[in-house]
C-alpha cells in the first residue's frame, strides 16, 4: 500500500516551519514595538490639541484607533524586513545556518521560505494600502475636521448669543444638536462698515468640501438682509440654501484628503498626482518583497561578527529606498518624469542592489583575481 504524504507536510518540512515561525514571531514583536511608538506619538499630539481646545477630548481614542489601523501599511514592510534580519542573524550567529547547509538545506531553500513569508506580508500590505487604509483615512479626516468644528463652537449654547473672537459676527441658535453640527432657527449678524449682513434660517449645519477642505456653514430655508434699515439700497433675499465660508482649507488638509481617496477614484481621474498616489500605495508591497530578500545576505554575519552586524547597512538601505520612493512620488505628481518610468525605476535600482548583495562573494573573488592579474 502506497503511503501518500500530505501536500503541506511534503512541501514544508520541520525546518521550513521552524523558520517561518521565527519570522512571524519577530514580525509581531517588531511591528508591535513600532506600533506602540507610533501610537504614543499620536496620542501625545492629540492630547496637546485637546489641551489647547483645538479638539474635543471624547474623540481622541476614536482618532487613535483609526490612525493605528492606517499606520499598519507603513509599519509592516519595515517590520517584515527587520523580522527576517533578526531571525537569520540569530541563526547565523548560533551556527544554525551552517548546520542546515551541512544537512543539505541550500540557500535557495532559505530564499524560498523568505519569499513565502514576504509574499504573504506583501499581499496583506497591498490589501491594506489599496483598499482598507484609504477608507480609514477618509473616516479619520472627517472625524478630525468635525472635531475641530465642534471645538471651535464649544461656546455655542442653545438659546444664547455668541460673538466671534474678532467681534465681527454674532451667532444665535434656538436649538443645537449634541455634536453641535446641526442647528435650528439660526440667526447670524455680520458687521460691515458699508452694509451690515443678517441671515435668518430655519436650519443650519456644517459641511466640509471634499476637494479643498473648506469648511462651510450651510443655512436652509431662510432670508438674507443686507444694508441698514431705512436705506434705499436695503435688500431682502429669500434662499433655499446658502453657504457661508467659515475657514479655508489648508494645503496640508488637501493632501490628507487626497490620500484618503479610494484607489478606483484615483485611477478614474488619471492625473499625474493621482497616479503618483497609486504608485506609492503599490510600492509598499514591492518594497516588502525586495527588502526581505535583501535581509538574507545582510543577516549572514561573518565568523567574528555579531548577529546585529548587518543592521547598520540594513537601516541605510531602508532609508534610501523609502526616500527614493518619496522623491519619485513628487516627481511623478509634478510631471517631471514619465508615469511609466516612475513606477519602476526605484524598484529596478533596488533589485540591482539586491543582486550585488547576493553575489558579493563572487564579486570579491573576481575583484581579487583582477587585482592579482594587474599586479603581475
Amino acid at each position: 500500500m502506497l503511503n501518500v504524504p500530505y501536500p503541506i507536510s511534503s512541501w514544508l518540512t520541520i525546518i521550513d516551519r521552524y523558520m517561518l515561525r521565527e519570522f512571524v514571531i519577530n514580525l509581531v514583536a517588531v511591528t508591535g514595538v513600532l506600533w506602540l511608538i507610533y501610537i504614543s506619538t499620536r496620542f501625545a499630539r492629540y492630547l496637546a490639541d485637546a489641551a489647547v481646545g483645538n479638539m474635543p477630548a471624547d474623540v481622541i481614542f476614536s482618532l487613535l484607533g483609526l490612525s493605528s489601523l492606517g499606520a499598519l501599511s507603513i509599519l509592516l514592510p519595515i517590520g517584515a524586513f527587520l523580522a527576517v534580519m533578526l531571525s537569520l542573524g540569530r541563526m547565523s550567529s548560533d551556527n544554525e545556518l551552517t548546520v542546515m547547509s551541512a544537512c543539505g538545506i541550500s540557500s535557495l531553500r532559505i530564499m524560498r521560505n523568505v519569499l513565502l513569508f514576504a509574499g504573504t506580508v506583501a499581499v496583506i500590505v497591498a490589501t491594506l494600502s489599496l483598499a482598507v487604509v484609504p477608507g480609514v483615512l477618509s473616516d479619520r479626516y472627517e472625524l478630525q475636521e468635525k472635531a475641530k468644528i465642534s471645538a471651535n463652537t464649544t461656546g455655542l449654547i442653545a438659546g444664547s448669543f455668541k460673538e466671534s473672537e474678532g467681534g465681527d459676527w454674532t451667532f444665535y441658535s434656538q436649538g443645537l444638536s449634541a455634536d453641535k453640527q446641526f442647528m435650528e432657527n439660526v440667526f447670524i449678524e455680520i458687521e460691515r462698515e458699508d452694509k451690515p449682513l443678517i441671515f435668518r434660517s430655519e436650519t443650519g449645519h456644517f459641511e466640509i468640501d471634499s476637494q479643498t477642505g473648506d469648511k462651510f456653514l450651510v443655512l436652509e430655508d431662510g432670508y438674507r438682509y443686507e444694508g441698514k434699515a431705512g436705506d434705499q439700497d436695503f435688500t431682502i433675499a429669500q434662499f433655499a440654501t446658502h453657504s457661508l465660508l467659515i475657514e479655508k482649507g489648508q494645503e496640508g488638509e488637501v493632501r490628507e484628503r487626497h490620500k484618503a481617496m479610494s484607489t478606483s477614484a484615483l485611477l478614474e481621474r488619471g492625473q499625474p498626482r493621482d497616479v503618483a498616489e497609486v504608485q506609492w500605495r503599490t510600492a509598499a508591497a514591492l518594497m516588502t518583497l525586495i527588502l526581505c530578500l535583501s535581509a538574507i545576505p545582510l543577516a549572514n554575519a561573518g565568523p567574528r561578527q555579531g548577529r546585529y552586524a548587518g543592521f547598520v547597512p540594513a537601516v541605510l538601505i531602508y532609508i534610501i529606498y523609502s526616500n527614493l520612493l518619496g522623491v519619485n512620488r513628487a516627481w511623478v505628481a509634478k510631471g517631471d518624469i514619465p508615469i511609466w518610468l516612475g513606477g519602476v525605476w526605484v524598484h529596478v535600482l533596488m533589485l540591482i542592489v539586491l543582486l550585488l548583495l547576493l553575489n558579493r562573494q563572487t564579486l570579491r573573488r573576481f575583484l581579487s583575481r583582477h587585482k592579482q592579474n594587474q599586479s603581475r
